[in-house]
């Protein structure tokens, strides 16, 4: 497996996860349990075995429960070395990597949405790949896209379209219109300098897609294996189903 090591990570561990009702009250959406780890956990692991050695968490709601838990895990595990970026309010998915755009040393970013599971099969790595894949001469930003099929938990029709067939293609943001899209499955790799653009302090990472594809600049790869998309208390139950009738390891 490709190493990782000169990219940094953030994991997006701020919004409130009404959705998950009852799983949210007392804790962080990132940290509700999926086969008794926390989702949080199980992707800094996997950062880890990239040989991730820097990873921001933003946060906010709950942002105690955050901390708590950066504490156990940095006392246990040497890697990656984990800091916090704190938002008194929210400053929606955008806006929370650009607040924590000091923090961060390369041009690029790989950003994560902190519930976004990833499963795999043994020889394939999907984000090694979107490393690989990712051209930093034209993109402003490569996102991780899977199919509806391979999207375990999701209801929904899709965010993306893709503008052509390749490895790495370029894709627009889906409107109503459209046919069945491909799902963003939450990870990332961004260009800090698109940020410069946008002047608002809290947004959302569509004005900077929709920025990137304005300029042509946004682009997409399919993941080789399986999305865990962990909105719903439902959908957990579905995705523990699935890991275990397929016998993955988290």
């Amino acid at each position: 497996m490709k190493s990782l090591k000169n990219i940094e990570a953030i994991l997006l561990s701020a919004g409130r996860g009404k959705r998950m009702r009852y799983k949210t009250k007392y804790i962080a959406k990132p940290l509700v349990k999926v086969l008794q780890k926390p989702m949080l956990e199980i992707n800094l692991n996997y950062l880890s075995s990239l040989g991730i050695k820097n990873c921001i968490i933003n946060n906010c709601y709950k942002n105690k429960t955050i901390d708590s838990f950066i504490k156990n895990y940095s006392y246990k595990n040497k890697f990656p070395i984990i800091t916090s970026s704190f938002e008194e309010k929210r400053l929606e998915t955008g806006g929370g990597i650009k607040n924590a755009l000091h923090l961060f040393r390369n041009d690029y970013i790989l950003a994560i949405n902190g519930d976004s599971l990833l499963v795999h099969h043994k020889n394939y790595c999907p984000v090694t790949e979107l490393y690989k894949r990712f051209e930093k001469e034209k993109m402003s930003v490569l996102l991780l896209l899977a199919s509806i099929k391979d999207t375990i938990g999701y209801k929904g029709n899709g965010d993306f379209i893709m503008q052509s067939k390749s490895s790495t293609f370029k894709i627009k943001r889906k409107n109503n219109n459209n046919n069945e899209g491909l799902v963003f499955t939450g990870w990332q790799i961004i260009k800090k300098d698109l940020f410069k653009k946008i002047s608002e302090r809290k947004f959302s990472l569509n004005l900077l897609y929709d920025l990137a594809e304005n300029h042509n600049g946004l682009y997409g790869t399919k993941i080789n294996g399986n999305f865990l998309h962990a909105s719903t208390p439902k959908s957990l139950i579905q995705i523990e189903k699935f890991i275990n009738e397929n016998k993955y390891k988290l």
